[in-house]
């Protein structure tokens, strides 16, 4: 199901068919390395990982869908959010704050090409638009220039290290609010 498009992308759902575009995302180490807490998935872990964001979509209306060229119809990444479990909403939300998670992964071979950006953008304004949400958040690798731009651009700002029950480490989260009219 179509989602979002922009001038260059289709924002859809997942389905158990795009197994091996999704392997080339979180299947590849160098891309891995880029995302606080990840390790390099298995091609079963794709599938129940793909499993997990249809169960997502119709659970909460959202998920990190997959992107589609409209060039080629080539799906090279994904974009979108994660609904936070209680213990994470409770050690990042305000009192005030609805909050998701936006997340960006793309296949080496398309990085540098504006994409993540583009993508980025218009989940945010998905998000300003139609989901009932007064923040989003997003963890990113400071190390990862490119990603802190794109959110910087997106008027996001720096919350700082996040500790993480969980997994046990500290994440450097970004955080924007949403102005509802």
């Amino acid at each position: 199901m179509i989602i979002l498009e922009t001038e260059r992308l289709i924002l859809r759902t997942w389905d158990l068919t795009d197994e091996n575009e999704g392997f080339g995302i979180w299947g590849d180490k160098e891309v891995k390395n880029y995302i606080p807490t990840a390790k390099v998935l298995t091609r079963e872990q794709v599938v129940m990982s793909i499993k997990k964001g249809i169960d997502h979509q119709i659970k909460y209306g959202y998920q990190h869908w997959a992107v589609i060229l409209k060039e080629n119809q080539k799906l090279i990444g994904a974009c979108g959010f994660n609904h936070l479990d209680d213990e994470m909403e409770n050690s990042l939300s305000r009192v005030d704050a609805v909050t998701i998670e936006l997340s960006f992964h793309f296949q080496r071979s398309f990085w540098g090409n504006g994409y993540a950006s583009e993508a980025a953008e218009a989940c945010v304004r998905y998000a300003e638009e139609k989901l009932d949400v007064r923040r989003i958040i997003a963890g990113v690798n400071r190390q990862n220039v490119r990603s802190v731009r794109i959110l910087e651009k997106l008027n996001f700002t720096y919350m700082g290290l996040v500790y993480f029950d969980d997994t046990k480490t500290f994440e450097p989260m970004f955080e924007r609010y949403i102005e509802r009219k």
